[in-house]
């Protein structure tokens, strides 16, 4: 059976490969369509054709051809599986060609009469559906492909180091170049009565070490608290004495290890938790109009002037965001801490130090933030079987 899958950055494509060797293990195949994103990187194409059960990538730039003409070679039936972008392109795709959609995670009302059916995580995904207006008999409850994405990668979990924070800084540009000195100069301050830890930052294999060096280069917004630093082969080196090693190859096997992680917002706080690492979020709105914003609010970067508007609308709504950690938003509460405010390196040195002066807590988060997302695991599973069944004998034949 042939599988049509869209993504849009990163975060999708690591969501493909456990469906990618469950399809080549079920002697299915797939080809991944590419819709337009800011949070991509340019090198999604090239990770994604290696791929095992993935034969072709449409980048967004074929996305014309692919409708107008294209799309032939897909006859209707062809099951298609949205994991990300706009769910209108998707749409348009179906009405064109008359393929079934199904779609994880996202609904619109206006585009629901092209999906047959929802795949959720779980039943508070299910009730971001029905707010949606999809209808209780098309959702199907599967769990997270985080999880899988994460179990893939570490099949085994290793010994935790006490000593060792991990850094999460983002994959996006903007966002590293801040994120990543203020996380170091917080480190700095914690070696001054900690000396004994040790900091690892983990970069997306997407943004090479010159590109890397040359954000590390530009000037740090006077408005952020950062350390002065040089990036020194695959190691930050801050002016006491600072190492933070860079790490881009095999990324969750080194998270793995970390006794806690300091992150943005994002799924990075997912694929934590599943490796039951505790993750310290931080949201610093010292330079709000650079934060990356889902919905109307993000937009507002495309008009002039927007970004700025848009960062004040954030500070305004600071105290009125809700949980942000996706580990919090599935437990309903903030089982972790979150800082969301206008923050120093000292704010997030002493948060940091306050939960490294409590060990078994820690470990107690740990196993409960493991737990809670192990319980999401096998969604790859579902949904490929639930597609399997909603397709004819005819298209199934062979599987």
């Amino acid at each position: 059976m042939k599988l049509l899958i869209t993504a849009n950055s990163p975060g999708e494509v690591a969501w493909i490969r456990p469906l990618a060797e469950q399809i080549a293990a079920r002697g299915w195949s797939c080809d991944i369509i590419l819709y337009p994103c800011t949070f991509a990187t340019g090198k999604e194409a090239e990770v994604l054709r290696a791929y095992p059960g993935v034969e072709r990538v449409w980048p967004k730039q074929s996305l014309l051809s692919l409708f107008w003409k294209e799309g032939r070679r897909y006859p209707p039936g062809t099951p298609l599986l949205h994991l990300g972008g706009d769910l209108m392109y998707t749409a348009f795709f179906q009405r064109r060609f008359g393929w079934k959609c199904w779609s994880y995670l996202w609904a619109r009302p206006w585009w629901d009469s092209a999906f047959i059916g929802y795949f959720s995580r779980n039943f508070q995904s299910t009730a971001g559906l029905r707010r949606r207006r999809v209808a209780p008999e098309k959702i199907l409850e599967v769990g997270d492909l985080v999880v899988d994405s994460v179990n893939f990668q570490v099949p085994e979990l290793p010994l935790i180091d006490p000593n060792l924070i991990t850094f999460l800084p983002g994959s996006r540009e903007e966002e590293i170049r801040h994120a990543l000195p203020l996380f170091s100069r917080a480190a700095e301050i914690l070696r001054e009565t900690r000396p004994e830890l040790r900091f690892q930052a983990l970069l997306s294999p997407f943004l090479s070490l010159p590109r890397l060096r040359q954000l590390l280069e530009r000037p740090v917004d006077h408005r952020m608290d950062h350390a002065g630093g040089q990036l020194v082969g695959d190691r930050y080196l801050g002016r006491d004495g600072l190492e933070v090693s860079i790490i881009q190859e095999n990324s969750l096997q080194h998270e793995a290890r970390s006794v806690l992680a300091l992150s943005l917002p994002g799924t990075k706080t997912a694929e934590a938790a599943s490796l039951g690492v505790p993750c310290l979020t931080i949201v610093p709105l010292n330079c709000p109009e650079v934060l990356p914003v889902h919905g109307l609010l993000g937009l507002l970067d495309w008009l002039p002037g927007g970004s700025h508007l848009k960062g004040r609308l954030l500070l305004r709504q600071k105290h009125r965001i809700g949980l942000l950690a996706q580990p919090n938003q599935l437990l309903g509460r903030a089982v972790m801490p979150e800082l969301v405010d206008v923050l120093t390196a000292r704010d997030i040195a002493a948060q940091t130090a306050a939960l490294l002066d409590r060990p078994e807590d820690l470990q107690e988060k740990s196993l409960l933030l493991r737990q809670a997302f192990q319980e999401l695991a096998g969604a790859s599973d579902r949904m490929l079987e639930a597609i399997r069944s909603s397709c004819s004998p005819r298209q199934t034949r062979g599987a």
